[in-house]
């Protein structure tokens, strides 16, 4: 079993529902038996990858719908800031925009 399986049976098991989300610093503790090298970034890779949730209180497998949703609007609440932030500076340097040829006649 490698890290990430060990990781995902874990929230499985213990961490069901939002209300059971654990931290992500408990996560890392628990993590570092089987790896005692893993940083907090490796894990964030981890966990981006499976098929897990995460809340302002930690990481949890979902198990209502609502959880769904309310992790959808939490990474909105993340995302939409982000790409503002793009939009804003592609805006001021557009001139650095390159149109692909491809797309560019679809303009007009």
């Amino acid at each position: 079993m490698n890290l990430s399986e060990i990781i995902l049976e874990k929230i499985k098991a213990d961490h069901q529902g939002k209300e059971n989300a654990c931290k992500r610093r408990y996560l890392l503790s628990y993590a570092r038996y089987f790896d005692p090298d893993l940083t907090d970034r490796q894990l964030r890779n981890i966990y981006c990858q499976l098929p897990v949730a995460t809340c302002n209180e930690g990481i949890f497998w979902p198990i209502r719908s609502r959880e769904l949703y309310e992790f959808q609007a939490y990474l909105k609440k993340k995302a939409i800031p982000l790409f503002n932030r793009y939009k804003m500076v592609a805006e001021e340097h557009w001139n650095l925009m390159k149109l692909d040829d491809t797309i560019q006649w679809k303009l007009f």
